[in-house]
């Protein structure tokens, strides 16, 4: 693309009325400091599309733009897959040398289509020659747009909504299992467990030759090693799976005592679990595309989605996670004039999945970038993991909130690194770190983070207290009595003063 074309469709659509809320390369990213919260977002959504611009809204961006020389539905769909997973901004235009197409990132993605089958996230056509690109932005900034087309825009198809439903289904049916001794936390640490082992999957950070490696059936996606007939040798394949994992990895999702855990996993979990990862629907049992990427879905969405398992059931019905942007939006408001990130630290006094450390780590991270954009793997991977366990601190009550705390975080860590760089990290001994504190044993050496299962309010627990930054979303359906920590917490005499 010249830059002649590039300004003649920005001029079409009235972009440079737009100022700064539009960003037409990944240069564009580095003009704020601190960085804002699309900035991550943005970036890795340039990188995944091969976008030529992002239009942003407050704290999100509004609409992907990317230059195509002719529409091929077949391409398209591809293409869609990846916008939806990403599941940031609503809308993507395909701008073609005589027209426009509109696609949806709020319809689910559908199998492949042939190049003369528009894909269901279809939403309309615009000539580029017609004033109709001239009133497309403001309709679109109006929420109009979005209000003429209710069934591209349902929220409900949104890709956390949906792998929430189908992940809350899954769970739900194996907690239900006949027998089943494994507990909501067990179950929790074994679904966050092979949610980051399909990441790893998905980024093909591991694959055929890993699986060879370890002696073990070749395998592309985790549902081929669920898949392995009978039940017990796919059983036998994903302990082993794991166990190498937590050789080569280590961190705190391997530290279970999977021996234990393997004799609490029946064949029938793992026929659920292998049905979940082929996208059979838990209630109808029909079979459908699988849509996912968890290369692609931001790590914010896992975590808010995983922070919904932290409810009781009765807390659930007409309850939900704190939303990506929400918690972005949050993090703009407090973290407003602050110089540097990088000189602070920051507590969630009760963290819940992660959401808000995530967010956090991801701003740290990209600011650190900027200041060292030459840093070799090695360097930038050591960095990245002090400020991982350095300028974060979080703390909560449940030590499943704790587990996928550090699962969110771990994820996060990961994402700014290359698969080839994660690959050769690993084989140079390179290992997650282990975050999470339990009691006394916040004294051990191996504990290099600071994520503590426990109550904010005790007063036997000595947290840190050099922070500079506390914030996060209390848990206001606590149903604390006089005489708990909290309440006794908030008695102190001029404490609000």
């Amino acid at each position: 693309m010249n830059a002649a074309t590039g300004q003649q469709w920005q001029q079409e659509f009235g972009l440079a009325e737009h100022g700064d809320l539009f960003l037409g390369t990944k240069a564009d990213l580095n003009r704020a400091t601190p960085s804002p919260a699309p900035t991550h977002v943005a970036r890795r959504a340039f990188d995944l599309l091969d976008l030529d611009g992002v239009l942003c809204t407050d704290s999100a961006p509004l609409v992907y733009f990317k230059q195509v020389e002719r529409i091929d539905n077949a391409e398209v769909a591809i293409l869609h897959r990846t916008f939806w997973n990403h599941g940031t901004a609503p809308i993507l235009a395909l701008i073609a040398p005589t027209e426009v197409h509109i696609y949806s990132g709020l319809v689910r993605p559908a199998a492949g289509a042939d190049s003369s089958q528009r894909i269901p996230a279809f939403v309309e056509m615009l000539k580029r020659a017609s004033s109709d690109l001239k009133t497309f932005l403001p309709a679109v900034e109006s929420g109009e747009f979005l209000r003429r087309h209710p069934k591209s825009f349902d929220l409900s198809h949104r890709v956390d909504r949906a792998l929430l439903e189908n992940l809350q289904e899954t769970r739900d049916k194996l907690l239900a299992l006949p027998a089943a001794n494994m507990d909501a936390e067990a179950l929790d640490a074994l679904l966050c467990r092979l949610v980051f082992v399909c990441y790893l999957f998905d980024r093909d950070v591991i694959g055929d030759r890993y699986m060879e490696q370890l002696g073990l059936s070749k395998a592309e996606h985790l549902s081929d090693v669920l898949g392995l007939s009978p039940r017990t040798k796919a059983k036998e394949h994903l302990y082993r799976l794991f166990e190498g994992l937590g050789n080569d990895f280590n961190g705190d999702l391997f530290s279970d005592d999977l021996k234990t855990e393997a004799r609490l996993v029946s064949t029938n979990h793992i026929k659920y679990l292998y049905e979940f990862f082929r996208s059979t629907d838990a209630v109808t049992g029909q079979r459908s595309f699988w849509p996912y990427d968890f290369a692609v879905i931001p790590v914010e969405t896992i975590s808010a989605i995983y922070e919904r398992f932290l409810k009781a059931p009765e807390q659930r019905r007409g309850a939900f996670y704190t939303p990506r942007f929400l918690a972005e939006l949050v993090l703009d408001i407090a973290l407003t004039g602050t110089h540097s990130l990088l000189e602070r630290r920051y507590l969630d006094p009760a963290c819940g999945s992660g959401i808000f450390l995530v967010g956090i780590f991801n701003r740290l991270a990209e600011e650190w970038k900027r200041a060292n954009p030459d840093a070799g793997n090695d360097y930038r991977a050591r960095e990245l993991r002090r400020v991982l366990c350095e300028n974060l601190c979080g703390i909560d009550i449940n030590p499943t909130a704790c587990r996928i705390t550090i699962f969110s975080l771990c994820l996060a860590y990961l994402d700014h690194l290359s698969p080839r760089d994660i690959q050769e990290l690993r084989l140079k001994g390179h290992k997650l770190p282990k975050l999470v504190h339990r009691g006394q044993q916040a004294q051990d050496n191996d504990v290099e983070g600071n994520i503590w299962c426990g109550d904010f309010f005790s007063e036997t627990e000595e947290y840190p207290t050099d922070i500079d930054v506390v914030i996060g979303n209390p848990p206001w359906g606590s149903t604390a009595g006089p005489d708990s920590p909290a309440a006794v917490w908030c008695s102190q005499p001029g404490l609000f003063a």
